[in-house]
């Protein structure tokens, strides 16, 4: 797995701050079973990513913690059975955007293009 590049025939996730203010950086950590992608600190407009195959079980599950400010949330960026059910495996991505009003999740998948669909929204806690 690697932070911020795109392969074929891999999934990608995208997590942006889309916040209109700049007072807090937006905090994000990733992980999943077995590959944790860290812990960032993005200014508005900044955008984390990275890549990987479903595994042979189809279990793959990326959770993560968002904070700015005093707005926190705990969510499943990727679950093949779950929030982005069969969203977008091996064929496609999903694009976390965060702002004030909550964190949208949508699919984009470059054969599709733009006909983009929103796959949930969440609010903070």
């Amino acid at each position: 797995m690697v932070a911020g590049s795109i392969f074929s025939g891999k999934t990608t996730i995208f997590i942006k701050n889309h916040f209109h203010s700049n007072a807090n950086s937006l905090y994000i950590n990733c992980r999943s079973k077995d590959d944790d992608i860290g812990e960032h600190w993005l200014d508005v407009g900044q955008t984390i990513a990275w890549s990987f195959h479903e595994n042979a079980w189809s279990t793959t599950l990326f959770h993560c913690y968002a904070q700015w400010g005093n707005q926190k949330k705990y969510f499943n960026a990727y679950e093949y059975e779950g929030t982005t059910k069969n969203c977008c495996v091996d064929k496609g991505s999903v694009t976390w955007v965060l702002e004030e009003n909550g964190l949208r999740a949508i699919e984009t998948n470059p054969e599709i293009k733009p006909q983009d669909k929103e796959l949930t929204k969440l609010n903070w806690d």
